[in-house]
């Protein structure tokens, strides 16, 4: 009968011989929490008739396990169209809160919920000139673990406050194509 040795959570250790002053000498390990942390985000760029956007989207998140990281995620986004009636440019920002689980080496499972500000160009006198947005994603796809810190997911995401009557009222249009990369 063999006995294993089992952790109720993923840790990346490092020997801290340095600090060692008992007879144990290598086995003892210290917890760095930089070994937890994974940075990343993604990056867009979009070219239309008249129109031109660039996206960035930063994450820093902190691995529970193998499976689950949960972290902050930030956005900007820069627009300019134009058209015959005129032309438009604007910025787009906010942040919020994501999670992704790896339940299977390849998949990924995705939820994420941001406040993202925008201008509210057909505001009458009674509407404020900038709008928040509170798009809610879920979704998953295609994950790859590329090195053993460096991630790159493929996702599809749906925007739950993107429903029939809301549409409008999102700066998140359904479906969403993402991929992002992290370290």
């Amino acid at each position: 009968m063999s006995v294993g040795r089992g952790y109720a959570q993923f840790r990346d250790f490092e020997d801290d011989n340095s600090n060692s002053n008992n007879n144990r000498g290598n086995n003892t390990q210290r917890y760095r929490l930089i070994d937890h942390l994974r940075f990343g985000g993604d990056f867009g760029l979009g070219f239309g008739s008249g129109s031109f956007t660039v996206q960035f989207s930063p994450q820093v998140g902190y691995c529970f396990n193998q499976y689950v990281t949960a972290g902050v995620i930030g956005t900007y986004e820069y627009y300019k169209y134009g058209s015959s009636y005129g032309s438009r440019a604007s910025s787009v920002y906010g942040g919020g809160l994501y999670a992704d689980a790896t339940p299977l080496d390849f998949l990924v499972v995705h939820a994420e919920a941001q406040a993202i500000c925008y201008d509210n160009y057909w505001a009458n006198y009674n509407d404020p000139d900038k709008k928040v947005d509170v798009p809610i994603l879920i979704g998953g796809g295609y994950h790859r673990q590329l090195t053993d810190r460096a991630s790159m997911n493929l996702m599809l995401l749906w925007n739950l406050n993107a429903t029939k009557g809301l549409e409008n009222n999102t700066s998140f249009q359904n479906p969403i194509v993402r991929v992002n990369v992290t370290f």
